[in-house]
């Protein structure tokens, strides 16, 4: 089993051309702008659908950080495909900050972690690590839309990883990297406009929250949010790109 697992975290693939590579990052930044606009308009389409990939690492990125730094997991709850919750609890102030801000902070750096190993031909392993995750966020799920969603991320990219030709493979990972790298824009994009709408004061957030706990005011942390997004996408373009 091990050897197994170990096998496939080392495979490698030739890597995809520029048609492929180019195909799929228009195809996440669409994602993005289609929430955008439903933030401005609330009319969802097909591809806000696609963005749940990036709500899952969200609130696996407070869940990660949460275990990480000592405390727990209650559950993960994906109320649609652009919002969530995670119930978790901390052991210290410190640590409940740090997981508050990792949820904003996780996809843009998975996403760089898989433009890392794609760099390197790794496509399998950039599956193989997705399913990985999905099965973890699966012991904390207890509604049905959650494991509807978590087990249809998981489902393409299982089927990907074991019955899909190369190129395939390749599509699938490389339209994950960038969709995580840019998925948060829309998210962010909704703090700004709540706070355009109706002021920095009654907000329920994760901004608001860091901004009550630290007294950093919640516009900094929105805007280290998006420099952190950028700062990623400016050193996985070039890993990314044939």
């Amino acid at each position: 089993m091990a050897s197994g697992v170990f096998s496939v975290l080392n495979e490698t693939v030739p890597a995809p051309g520029w048609g492929l590579v180019g195909v799929t990052a228009v195809f996440a930044v669409a994602v993005s702008a289609t929430s955008s606009v439903l933030v401005a308009t609330g009319t969802w389409t097909v591809l806000n659908r696609v963005n749940v990939l990036g709500t899952l690492f969200h609130e696996g990125g407070h869940a990660l950080v949460s275990i990480l730094t000592g405390g727990g997991v209650f559950r993960i709850e994906i109320t649609s495909a652009e919002s969530g919750g995670t119930w978790h609890w901390n052991p210290s102030p410190f640590a409940r900050v740090l997981a508050t801000a990792s949820g904003y902070a996780m996809p843009p750096l998975a996403g760089l972690g898989a433009a890392a190993l794609l760099h390197r031909g790794l496509a399998p392993a950039v599956l193989f690590l997705t399913v990985a995750a999905m099965v973890l966020i699966l012991l904390v799920t207890r509604d049905a839309i959650t494991l509807v969603a978590v087990v249809a991320v998981g489902a393409v990219a299982f089927c990907a990883l074991r019955w899909a030709p190369v190129w395939l493979q390749n599509g699938v990972a490389y339209a994950e990297a960038w969709l995580l790298l840019t998925s948060e824009l829309g998210g962010l994009a909704a703090l700004v406009a709540n706070r355009a709408r109706g002021g920095f004061r009654g907000q329920d957030d994760d901004a608001s929250s860091l901004a009550e706990r630290t007294g950093i005011p919640s516009f900094v942390w929105i805007a280290a949010w998006f420099t952190l997004i950028g700062w990623a996408v400016w050193h996985a373009f070039p890993m990314l790109w044939p």
